[in-house]
């Protein structure tokens, strides 16, 4: 038995236009699957947990976003004996872009049923100061990066540009509209509990299990899926004039060398800042904290593609 969780919502309902499409393909191969419609987050992380609580071995297919896979791993009870295979049909898609997961459906359809090549990746997790944590498969952020994704969130024309295919312009537009408006603010960073930065001029923090996030912005580039080490990407003291030159960097990843952008690799690190910041895991945010401690996972979690 297959267990198929669907996002109907996922860019502007085409994760209900593949999924029409993947569920004629099952039938045509005479495979046995169950469907779960998911209509809001909690939906998907109850349904990651009803499916995790037993010990049977399961083989799971989410079509979605990365918001999606987030509501998923962070409902997980168990990861052992649990098989994920994942199609993007989101508008960021940092997590199949960092997993090498193309858009053609019908061809990772193919490799999760029949090739079932397994890869074993880490997770990350944010541990708040009220006893909170939340697991991460691509990235973590505080301050600038984090309030752009809860304005993306947030925003009427992430829909608009859903429906026309464009939608991971969201983040490169309003990254550049509160990028000119940014506020930074003061911090101490420690990396394995050393203090390496501090001081005012923060602009973000991002803590990364894969190398981009927003859209396709490779904030760390030497980090790959199967490392089991967290990488770091901080930028503090970088003049405003000179943020909307080294932002677009970013992008091809070649910002690393440019001064005031700070890049650490570490099992654990804590921020501590001096005002509450926006905080986001997989681009989900929803509160304002000031400070959090990131690690990476002792236990991995198994996908198919």
């Amino acid at each position: 038995m297959i267990y198929c969780l669907i996002n109907p919502s996922s860019r502007s309902r085409k994760g209900v236009r593949i999924w029409k499409k993947i569920e004629k393909d099952l039938k045509k191969e005479c495979i046995a699957y169950q469907t779960i419609i998911s209509k809001s987050k909690d939906d998907v992380t109850n349904a990651a947990k009803r499916l995790t609580r037993d010990s049977e071995e399961k083989t799971v297919i989410i079509i979605g976003g990365d918001g999606t896979l987030n509501s998923f791993l962070n409902g997980m009870e168990r990861t052992d004996g649990i098989c994920i295979g994942y199609l993007p049909v989101g508008s960021g898609n940092d997590f199949a872009r960092g997993m090498g997961i193309t858009a053609n459906y019908r061809e990772e359809l193919e490799l999760i049923l029949h090739d079932r090549q397994k890869r074993h990746i880490y997770y990350g997790e944010v541990s708040y100061k009220s006893g909170r944590n939340q697991r991460f498969f691509v990235s973590s952020g505080i301050g600038y990066d984090a309030k752009v994704c809860y304005k993306v969130d947030h925003s009427p024309t992430k829909k608009i540009l859903n429906f026309f295919q464009l939608g991971k312009l969201i983040y490169l537009v309003l990254g550049v509209l509160y990028l000119i408006k940014a506020k930074t603010f003061t911090a101490d960073l420690f990396v394995d509990d050393e203090l390496v930065l501090e001081g005012d001029k923060f602009l973000f923090t991002s803590f990364h299990v894969l190398p981009y996030e927003g859209g396709g912005f490779k904030f760390c580039p030497d980090q790959h899926p199967e490392d089991n080490r967290l990488h770091i990407c901080a930028v503090q003291g970088i003049p405003r004039w000179k943020l909307p030159f080294i932002i677009p960097q970013a992008l091809m990843g070649t910002h690393v060398n440019r001064k005031g952008v700070h890049i650490y690799c570490c099992d654990h690190a804590t921020i501590q800042t001096g005002s509450p910041q926006y905080v986001h895991t997989d681009g989900e945010t929803d509160h304002k904290y000031d400070g959090i401690t990131v690690s990476i996972s002792e236990e991995k979690i198994t996908f198919l593609n």
